[in-house]
This record gives C-alpha cells, structure tokens and sequence, in this order.
C-alpha cells in the first residue's frame, strides 16, 4: 500500500507502509526511483528511524498494475542478495551524482 504525505518543505513524498505476517506495520519513506535492466526499483528508508544517522534502507522491485482501470503501484522487497548489492551500489553512486549537481 502506498499513500502520499506532505513533509516540511511542502513537497509531496511517497509513504509505504509494509505489514509482516504478525500484523506489525513498518512505514518506510521512498528516497528515489530508477531503472535497472527494464525494471524499476525503489530505494525506501525508515520514516519511523529515531536515529538519523542510522536509517534502515530497503530495496524494492517497482510492479505496476491496474485495478479498476486505475494503475497502480506495489512493492516487492529484492532478495537476490547480489542484485540488491548492485542496486544499492548504483542507487549511492546516483544519490552523490545529484548532490554534486546543488
């Protein structure tokens, strides 16, 4: 599920709430998109991490689809541990290439 939160700047960003299999609901703030061998993925932090320096960070395949004639997105956790480590790699090299663009 997936819902839009404004923050303090005004801005819009996307807000994924993830239930595990005991009902407990984690919320996790989407830091960026991007594409990787036609697919697309999702960086999402912890919007719930107390320490800011220390944000647990989660990596997600992005699926469209439609319902009710409505598209919509979802969010499948990455668990191919060499594939998650080269989008982590790639989504850290693009985060420093846009903070260099400021």
């Amino acid at each position: 599920m997936d819902n839009e939160q404004n923050n303090m700047d005004g801005m819009e960003e996307d807000l994924v709430v993830f239930e595990d299999e005991d009902g407990m609901e984690y919320n996790f703030i989407v830091e960026d998109y991007m594409f990787y061998n036609g697919e697309e993925y999702a960086l999402l932090a912890d919007a719930d991490a107390e320490d800011e320096d220390d944000v647990e960070c989660v990596i997600c395949k992005v699926v469209a689809e439609e319902e009710n004639g409505e598209e919509v997105e979802s969010f499948e956790l990455v668990e191919d541990d060499n594939l998650a480590e080269k989008l982590l790699e790639l989504f850290n090299t693009k985060m420093k290439d846009d903070a260099e663009e400021e």
